[in-house]
């Protein structure tokens, strides 16, 4: 092995020798770059290969030629600079046919040797980089979409990513991630000039015409529709993709909530606002409210027709974002949630989580405990598995009401319903006697006992150690 790591290093030594002779590296930066090298050769030249250590080694070189360019620039140096660029250029391309030779078959291995060479700015260095491992995994999709935008974003060959784009489709005819890739080529080529370019834009029209025949899915519509976005010249193709989630996904929560959400940014459904926004004098506020309101008519009618949990979450999850402006309409957006919360309750369709979110809007108002008690009673009505939630309405009863008797008949509901998980609830109710009432303790304790083992264990330490601070050993 030692003969191999030495004839691998031997062939630098001439350029080595003349980088130290024009004083580009000094004797102690030589000595450190001929002891890396041979480093590095003796663990690409183990038994046992690791694809690691080859991308480590491609990594040194790739840094001593930068450097060398780098120290050539600042000293003015222009002596042998063919030569020993070359060299360790011809050994970077030396090694990369013997990894690729040795770790084709891995994927992993073509895409961190790529971004390799992109972070080191070598990739005009190993030409074909991208097709050659295609040849190898022209079966996988992903590799399609690699190589393509290693054309478009590195080598800026246009027409390559193009074709190698049709060409993946035709292997892979429903691979959702070619055919955004493919869309957002077309629509970036079409309206990346200020002219009109409606032929142009009908290549990304016969895009999405060729996607939607082959596949039939909700989430990839959206994806194609957000790409098309993007563009400021794309109304007409947003508005054949629009009319195919109302035609073909009505019945999808999903399908509702981009519409509504398309609504509030001013982007209508049949129409597009006018690209002259002087042609419309209204207040921003204003704007913002009818455009609100839009949306809000969307959701109500989706809620209606599509009664169920996700439609709920989708039309909350819209209020809770727009409420984060606190700037524009806050009591406005404030009302409608409260209001989306009570329906949304009333149709038995609010996920736990809302219930908090509900929960903490009152909880911290002293003027508001009655609707607090309301809302709690409402969460474990539809969440009765809760141990959080009971544990919530218990602690609010307990200690921040005077409802002793409604507090101790929800306990024994709870304790019913969680049984051996209600440990948290009986935790909550010693406390409370504890505190109020302690001559009822040993009652507590006795009837705990009784109660299953995840229960009583939990409680008979604690009897014992009562039991000897009160009546004695």
């Amino acid at each position: 092995m030692a003969e191999f790591v030495e004839k691998g290093c031997e062939e630098m030594i001439p350029e080595l020798e003349q980088m130290k002779r024009i004083k580009l590296f000094d004797d102690s930066e030589i000595r450190k770059i001929i002891k890396n090298l041979k480093d590095h050769e003796y663990k690409i030249g183990r038994l046992i290969k690791s694809k690691d250590d080859f991308l480590s080694y491609f990594s040194y070189l790739m840094v001593v030629l930068n450097l060398v360019k780098q120290r050539r620039l600042k000293l003015g140096i222009k002596e042998k600079q063919a030569g020993i660029d070359y060299a360790i250029i011809k050994k970077i391309k030396q090694l990369y046919k013997r990894s690729r030779m040795r770790f084709q078959s891995d994927l992993s291995f073509w895409v961190d040797l790529m971004k390799l060479s992109k972070i080191e700015n070598f990739q005009y260095h190993l030409p074909g980089i991208a097709d050659r491992m295609l040849k190898v995994h022209q079966d996988k999709p992903r590799c399609w979409h690699i190589s393509a935008q290693w054309h478009m974003k590195e080598t800026r060959d246009i027409e390559r990513a193009r074709k190698q784009l049709l060409k993946g489709l035709h292997f892979h005819p429903k691979a959702q991630i070619l055919y955004k890739d493919l869309l957002e080529l077309e629509l970036y080529e079409a309206c990346s000039n200020e002219q009109d370019t409606p032929v142009e834009l009908k290549h990304g029209e016969l895009v999405y015409q060729q996607a939607r025949k082959h596949i039939k899915d909700i989430n990839f519509t959206i994806e194609l529709l957000d790409i098309a976005s993007k563009f400021n010249k794309t109304k007409n193709l947003q508005k054949i993709i629009m009319d195919d989630l109302v035609e073909n996904f009505s019945d999808e929560p999903k399908a509702w909530d981009k519409r509504a959400r398309r609504l509030f940014k001013g982007l209508s459904y049949e129409s597009f606002p006018q690209d002259n926004v002087d042609d419309v004098k209204k207040s921003e506020k204003n704007s913002l409210r009818d455009y609100l309101n839009s949306a809000i008519e969307i959701y109500e009618s989706a809620v209606k027709l599509i009664p169920t949990k996700p439609m709920w979450s989708l039309y909350i999850n819209f209020l809770l974002e727009i409420g984060k402006d606190s700037c524009t309409l806050p009591n406005y957006k404030s009302k409608l949630l409260k209001n989306a919360l009570t329906k949304g309750h009333h149709q038995n369709n609010l996920e736990e989580k809302y219930y908090w979110l509900w929960i903490k809007v009152f909880e911290n108002n002293k003027n508001n405990s009655e609707k607090l008690n309301k809302i709690l009673s409402s969460a474990t009505e539809a969440h009765p598995e809760s141990v959080e939630l009971w544990k919530q309405k218990l602690n609010y009863l307990f200690f921040n009401s005077n409802q002793e008797d409604l507090a101790l008949s929800e306990f024994d509901k709870a304790k019913k319903i969680l049984k051996n998980k209600a440990l948290p609830l009986w935790e909550i109710k010693l406390l409370y006697i504890n505190e109020k009432h302690p001559e009822q303790l040993e009652e507590f304790y006795l009837t705990a006992l009784k109660e299953a083992p995840e229960i009583s264990l939990k409680f008979k330490p604690a009897y014992i150690k009562w039991v000897a601070a009160t009546k004695g050993l």
